[in-house]
């Protein structure tokens, strides 16, 4: 720590928090010292000493020193500072205090991974050890957990530098915690409907162009499964856009219910819905059978009844198979023919 004790109150600073002005100051305070001691030399001789210089330097240095406090205590986002040899923590800023919940004694004196935030050991030891090795460290998305125990998303940015011989770690936290959120909700609008939460055409064929990478590399068939709701505009035109929207939720749910984890369930717009099989093997009557099982399954389970409210009423869907392997056809081609496939099956059933 450097006191400096030429005014009051004094000011107790960590001597790395003085940098870059401490440098400076350090050579003023030399030579105010000298000037000093020059100064009694000739006082005993009966002249009048003037330290113009010594003066100067102690106040940049005041200065300086306060300047580069009021940034630290100010600063907007957290800042940690370490020894970079013990890895103890010499110093916390307010904003880092409020953002984790814990006390400024709290960090003090102890190692990183000593700390609360911190307390994944494996995690933070190498972390630390990145930063002895490369001065420098950068996280986008680091978890973090609060006294309170919410969890938290950070960025986290460190440097190492020497200051006067002392070499420091400076670690810059800064909350993304908000901006996640909302970066979340954006994804969200663009690849999902915002009724149902399914995946929008957007994203079905995104995922449906990896399956068929995929399904060319193990030579594994996929089934696209093309769903229209019956006589879905009766109802929504009969009973109101919040019934129709109900039917639509609760169909999406049951959907989702029916298929693997691997598979994929997407709502187009208004009733149709399309669910993609994916790993139905190299057998083609095997895959067929498995897509058949699954199309009676969601036959079965949309014909059950529907609570919508005050509304109770019954379903029915006509669904069309496309069966294919690698990457016969464009993603939107297949789209198109299991929408053929579907409509054929509903003039038939018609």
């Amino acid at each position: 720590m450097v006191k400096i004790a030429a005014h009051k109150p004094d000011i107790l600073a960590p001597v790395h928090l003085l940098a870059p002005a401490v440098r400076l100051g350090y050579r003023y305070v030399k030579l105010r010292r000298a000037s000093n001691n020059g100064n009694a030399n000739n006082h005993g001789h009966g002249k009048t000493g003037r330290d113009p210089l010594g003066a100067r330097a102690l106040t940049a240095l005041r200065l300086s020193e306060s300047r580069y406090r009021r940034l630290f205590e100010t600063a907007q986002d957290g800042i940690l500072l370490l020894n970079a040899v013990t890895a103890q923590i010499e110093d916390v800023n307010p904003y880092l205090v409020t953002m984790l919940g814990y006390s400024h004694t709290e960090f003090l004196g102890k190692k990183l991974w000593e700390v609360g935030p911190f307390a994944d050991i494996a995690q933070s030891k190498e972390m630390f050890a990145e930063l002895q090795s490369k001065g420098y460290v950068r996280y986008e998305d680091l978890p973090l957990r609060t006294s309170a125990g919410s969890k938290i998303a950070v960025e986290f940015v460190s440097n190492t530098y020497d200051c006067e011989g002392i070499k420091v770690i400076q670690c810059n936290i800064r909350d993304i915690t908000e901006r996640k959120r909302l970066e979340d909700a954006l994804r969200l609008l663009a690849f999902h409907d915002p009724l149902t939460r399914l995946p929008n055409r957007r994203l079905l064929l995104d995922r449906l162009e990896q399956a068929m990478h995929s399904s060319k590399r193990k030579n594994s068939h996929l089934a696209l499964l093309f769903l229209d709701l019956n006589n879905f505009k009766t109802l929504n035109d009969t009973h109101g856009h919040d019934v129709g929207d109900r039917m639509l939720i609760e169909v999406a749910q049951r959907l989702r219910q029916l298929v693997r984890d691997s598979d994929s369930v997407a709502r187009l717009g208004g009733d149709e819905f399309v669910v993609l099989l994916e790993g139905l093997g190299e057998a083609q009557d095997k895959a067929a059978e498995y897509a058949a099982s699954v199309v009676e399954k969601i036959r079965q389970a949309l014909s059950a009844d529907y609570n919508l409210g005050t509304i109770h009423c019954r379903g029915s869907c006509s669904i069309g198979i496309k069966l294919f392997i690698g990457e016969e056809r464009d993603a939107e081609q297949l789209l198109r023919d299991a929408d053929l496939a579907m409509y054929a099956e509903k003039r038939a059933t018609a």
